[in-house]
């Protein structure tokens, strides 16, 4: 039993101690790995040798014959490649041998520089097929991959080993690439570890373990042609019986080892463990028989205590039971306390928006009521030269409260979105001479655009409004001058940073507003894209801008997200999904052109549950020559459109009473008109209308509130296509 117990502990550590030194020494290649894949093929033989030297490598690294890096290119860049070499330092560079491959991978460095390792100095690992198999492994599993048993090209002298080669891959990036086609499309090279095998292992495995277990290592199947190292019979030493055999998984290569049971003369005799196991046995049994005398004393006081047990236990398991009970208790209280304070903190934000609203739509409502008052008031006195001002003061005022529902709308994702394949670049440089007049002359406006930029599929004009938004509020951070840099760059978003940005993983458009102003404190940072919050004087803004652009960019598909310190500015980056084809190109600027009458006899039906909204619809309608027909809900208007009336174009709001919204009717009409065409009249993207983003053919949208001549304009195209 001791032999076996020695025997199995032996071949444990000689295992463990061949695992732990293949990790130490991926996890040293690994190392050399970021040192190229952070520098590409800038790191000269001089910065190479420099970081061999401070990471000590001969007198950490037992058995390592060498360290370096080899490039893989074209075989076409053969001889461009042995120039760049001379120029990185290696003189007298030239790939051997010869080869029809496609792809080379020369040996550029190989330290430290002894006469075996400058042996190898430019040889195409790529024309050996052992080689270039565990190449092909480690770029496309991002894995160290070690070679099958070969032997080394620094195998220069008569004393010839059997040895092997370890790679670690180096990618553009650093990252390992997800999949095997970005892998290879990414492949630079590899930093390689050269190993002979009797080194190796004699310098890494214990003599005291060689003493009692002997072994032998095969690349695969045990035979001669496959035998790594064999251990050096010990001095005095005889073969036991015992033999183990084991496999290690390392570098995609699975090696066998075989092991032998070694007798050292100082194990050789057991005598002393026979006498005291002897002595032991004649005491173990002088103490059993004491034991069961003893036992038989001890039987009755057990029957005795377990009565006393049970009832104990009994009493215990009763109080466990009530313990249990006012823990699920508390339990049940304390999840009631967490939903009453969720309710609450519900509450206090639609507390915060409600009073927002109330405060800026009472504020709107005042102009528009007492302008229209004031109307009412110069019509009775004749004096009507007045009017045209308080109009023009009611009208503002509508516009300033579709303005602040577009904010709320795009702050909810709601919005009614028109996305176009726009060209950041093209879209920036439009409007820096708006932006530069909007800021001021104090302020430089700088555009650093990136080079071969990807598109993204947004809405123009709700980039427009949210970067003129931007460089608003970056004014507004600097008011004794400075400097807004608009920047725009193609950024490749990865699963850890996706995870911590709240994004899914890809490629994106980034458009950045970076200022030099006071910048915000943490607190302020955090709580920017609350609706209402706003940190400038009351009066000075909505605190709807930063939340509007928010919903703009999560209704894009994207993220936005802020960057500040006190004193230091502040960054702004709106990251849009890239859009996968060309820019749509820029058209001229629609003229304005008169209203366009109706063709006799053209139709059109008003659905609208609003009577003032058919009323002013209608009465467009009718000043343009067209019969308007009015319905109050979908069941109403459902009931003209399967009668036999000409109906030339449907105008419906979505949200309908009577259980049929808009779209719904306007699909049920279609089964009788199919080429009936739809005018949509909405508040927001109600999903009723768009359903996954595109309206059939023959629909439309047009967002409340909306201009007059718009109206007339859309009805006419809409009716003449």
């Amino acid at each position: 039993m001791r032999d076996r117990l020695t025997f199995l502990h032996a071949t444990e550590i000689e295992l463990r101690t061949v695992e732990d030194q293949f990790r130490t020494y991926a996890a040293l290649l690994r190392g050399g790995a970021g040192l190229f894949a952070a520098n590409g093929d800038s790191v000269t033989l001089a910065e190479f040798r420099a970081y061999v030297g401070r990471i000590e490598f001969q007198s950490l690294y037992p058995g390592f014959l060498g360290i370096g890096f080899t490039p893989t290119m074209p075989a076409s860049e053969r001889e461009r490649f042995a120039a760049r070499a001379e120029a990185l330092g290696v003189a007298g560079f030239h790939v051997r041998p010869p080869t029809d491959n496609p792809m080379i991978s020369p040996v550029l460095f190989a330290e430290p520089p002894n006469p075996r390792n400058q042996a190898a100095i430019g040889y195409d690992v790529m024309s050996d097929p052992v080689r270039r198999d565990m190449v092909e492994r480690a770029r496309d599993t991002g894995l160290p991959a070690a070679s099958a048993r070969i032997q080394l090209v620094q195998e220069i002298d008569a004393n010839k080993q059997a040895g092997f080669l370890v790679a670690m891959p180096v990618y553009a990036g650093g990252a390992v690439p997800a999949g095997v086609g970005e892998r290879r499309r990414r492949f630079l090279g590899f930093v390689f570890g050269a190993f002979r095998a009797n080194d190796l292992f004699n310098s890494i495995v214990a003599a005291r373990a060689e003493e009692d277990a002997a072994f032998a290592i095969y690349d695969g199947a045990p035979s001669e042609a496959t035998l790594l190292h064999r251990s050096a019979r010990a001095t005095g030493a005889v073969a036991g019986r015992l033999t183990r055999e084991a496999t290690l998984d390392l570098g995609g290569r699975t090696w066998t080892v075989l092991f032998e049971q070694r007798l050292s003369p100082r194990r050789a005799s057991a005598l002393s463990e026979v006498w005291l196991v002897g002595v032991g046995g004649l005491l173990a049994t002088a103490l059993l028989g004491f034991a069961a005398f003893r036992q038989r004393r001890t039987q009755d006081e057990i029957r005795r205590l377990n009565a006393s047990l049970e009832a104990r236990v009994e009493e215990r398991t009763r109080d466990l039971r009530e313990a249990a009970d006012r823990l699920r208790q508390a339990g049940e209280e304390r999840a009631r306390m967490e939903e009453v304070l969720r309710q609450s903190q519900k509450m206090e934000a639609v507390g915060q928006l409600t009073g927002g609203l109330a405060h800026d739509f009472n504020n709107l409502l005042a102009g528009i009521s007492g302008a229209l008052e004031l109307i009412e008031t110069r019509i009775g006195q004749g004096r009507s030269k007045d009017v045209a001002k308080y109009i023009a003061a009611a009208q503002g005022a509508s516009k300033r409260a579709a303005a602040l529902t577009h904010r709320l709308l795009a702050f909810s994702r709601r919005q009614t979105l028109a996305p176009k394949a726009i060209d950041a670049n093209r879209l920036v440089d439009g409007m820096l001479d708006l932006i530069q007049r909007t800021v001021g002359p104090g302020i430089d406006v700088r555009h650093k655009g990136a080079d071969d930029l990807w598109p993204a599929l947004v809405d123009p004009s709700q980039l427009e409004n949210a970067l003129l938004n931007l460089c608003i509020n970056a004014r507004d951070a600097m008011p004794d001058g400075g400097r807004i840099v608009i920047e725009t760059y193609n950024r490749w978003i990865d699963g850890r940073q996706a995870e911590a940005l709240d994004m899914p993983e890809g490629q994106y458009l980034s458009l950045c507003v970076s200022d030099t102003g006071t910048g915000m404190p943490p607190e302020v940072v955090a709580r920017a894209f609350d609706p209402f919050f706003t940190t400038k004087p009351i009066g000075a803004g909505t605190g709807l801008g930063l939340s509007m652009i928010y919903g703009f960019a999560k209704q894009s598909g994207g993220q936005v997200r802020i960057t500040s310190e006190v004193g230091a500015g502040t960054a702004v980056c709106l990251s849009l999904p890239r859009h996968r084809g060309e820019a749509d190109a820029d058209g001229p600027a629609p003229e304005r052109r008169p209203m366009a009458c109706a063709d006799a006899g053209e139709t059109v039906l008003v659905v609208d549950d609003e009577p003032t909204v058919r009323m002013l619809v209608t009465d467009v309608l009718s000043d343009l020559g067209y019969t308007a027909v009015e319905a109050a809900d979908g069941a109403g208007g459902l009931r003209v459109l399967q009668s036999d009336a000409r109906i030339d174009l449907l105008v419906t709001d979505v949200g309908l009473p009577g259980g049929m919204n808009g779209r719904q009717m306007a699909d049920a009409a279609r089964v009788g008109r199919p080429d009936l065409k739809v005018l949509f009249i909405t508040g927001f993207a109600e999903a009723a209308v768009l359903g996954d983003g595109r309206l059939d053919a023959g629909m439309a949208v047009l967002t409340k509130p909306f201009a007059v001549d718009a109206l007339a304009a859309r009805i006419r195209e809409m009716i003449a296509t």
